[in-house]
């Protein structure tokens, strides 16, 4: 028995060593390591409220390229222009990698962080740096300027010798000193190159139209976000990041991309309107139609702003309908933005309450009245030593007054009013009532 069971165990052995090893997977190939850039700037970089940003333009062209790649920096805000503050999150499309180190009005020279201390934090593969205007605009020379981003390269080199700087040209070529700067930076860029950390220049002033690619002669609109994320993308492909732009995309529209909230409240003979956004909207066209006379849509010849504008002059009666259209600096919209559509009936104030009368318990009053037409909602009033004193509102054509002071009889007033529009006023004496009076 044992002989036979050593030679099968023998016989088990040889057969596992003869058979054929099972395949090894093959092993998978490492995900590459997301290209981390720090893109540093001022208000052309950071972007204002309703905007897409030229950030975001980048972003997508790496990312529709399949290049991995992480924006980094301690902000993702945009500047709220109409509110006049930092914070706003109100992207036109939010759905991208939003951090940045770039502030409104931000200067080369004033950094809100100092560059190594950022490179040190958010260790970033390349720095994207597109300041200077702010600095010309503060009277400093283009060679003062120049000089200081060349040193802005030295400084983020302290805490990493082997980062990449990218220097974009400033954009606002119609200011005298600009281009001045620009012409220098190639310069810049060529004295700090070195083996280990290469710098190039990104020609975002090439092509760029005050006029056509800003909402305000300074900041990028939809197309002009597209031109300077077109420039920085050539300059990361020659530091071999990502593909070249390409330039046979069409520009998309300028302009607000969504409309405002919009109500309306009718007057005698005029309506207020009052809307609040889009966001980064400076001012609003008002269209019209009267629909009583069928009137098509007609767009006022002027722009309103602020929040609220009062359209006077109309027919009390005719129905009118209301939209706006959005404005940003003096960029339309381009295709059919509106608000919502509100329609109003302006109308005369409403009159004086019919026929008020009132019947009166000893510490109490019930009053009545018939509805007079456009009435809404009514104010009641008691007349006391030191004027009018206001006990309530209702929306029915009955009040009941409660725990009133001691007296022969008590005034009252009743007022008509529709929304916020005041009418006429009715007033009644109701003498005091017995014990067994009671209201109810």
């Amino acid at each position: 028995m044992r002989s036979i069971f050593g030679g099968l165990c023998a016989a088990l052995v040889t057969a596992v060593l003869a058979a054929p090893a099972p395949p090894v997977p093959a092993a998978a190939e490492p995900t590459p390591e997301p290209v981390r850039i720090l893109l540093v700037g001022d208000s052309v970089t950071q972007g204002s409220a309703g905007d897409w940003t030229w950030r975001y333009r980048l972003w997508q062209h790496l990312a529709a390229a399949g290049v991995p790649v992480d924006l980094v920096g301690p902000r993702t805000d945009l500047y709220d222009n109409v509110a006049d503050e930092h914070g706003s999150l109100a992207y036109a499309d939010g759905a991208f990698d939003r951090d940045h180190a770039a502030r409104w009005g931000m200067q080369v020279e004033v950094l809100d962080v100092p560059i190594a201390d950022l490179v040190a934090e958010h260790r970033p593969d390349v720095v994207v740096e597109m300041l200077g205007f702010n600095d010309l605009y503060a009277q400093r020379t283009p060679e003062t300027v120049a000089a200081r981003i060349g040193r802005f390269v030295d400084e983020a080199r302290t805490a990493d010798p082997t980062v990449d700087v990218v220097l974009a040209e400033a954009t606002q070529s119609w200011f005298p000193a600009v281009p001045e700067l620009n012409a220098r930076l190639r310069s810049v860029a060529a004295a700090a190159t070195t083996d280990g950390s290469r710098v190039v220049v990104a020609a975002t002033a090439a092509g760029h139209d005050a006029l056509a690619d800003t909402w305000d002669g300074s900041h990028p609109n939809a197309r002009g976000e597209v031109r300077i994320a077109w420039a920085v993308a050539d300059a990361l492909h020659g530091l071999g990041v990502g593909p070249a732009a390409d330039r046979a995309v069409p520009f998309p529209p300028v302009g607000p991309r969504s409309g405002a909230r919009l109500s309306a409240v009718p007057r005698d003979a005029s309506a207020t309107l009052a809307w609040t956004g889009p966001p980064g909207a400076t001012s609003q066209y008002v269209w019209v139609r009267d629909v009583t006379a069928g009137q098509a849509w007609t767009r006022l010849p002027f722009r309103v702003a602020g929040g609220a504008w009062t359209a006077r002059y109309l027919t009390n009666g005719h129905r009118y309908d209301y939209r706006l259209q959005p404005v940003k600096g003096d960029d339309e919209p381009g295709g059919r933005v509106f608000s919502n559509v509100v329609r109003v009936a302006p109308s005369p104030p409403p009159g004086a309450p019919r026929r008020l009368a009132g019947d009166a318990g000893r510490r109490c009053a019930v009053l009545t009245w018939l509805a007079p037409r456009h009435a809404r909602s009514y104010q009641v009033q008691r007349r006391t030593p030191y004027g009018w004193r206001t006990l309530g509102r209702t929306i029915r054509p009955r009040y009941l007054a409660t725990g009133l002071p001691r007296a022969a009889a008590w005034t009252f007033r009743v007022r008509s009013w529709r929304g916020d529009q005041r009418g006429d006023a009715a007033t009644v004496r109701v003498p005091r009532g017995g014990p067994a009076a009671a209201c109810g």
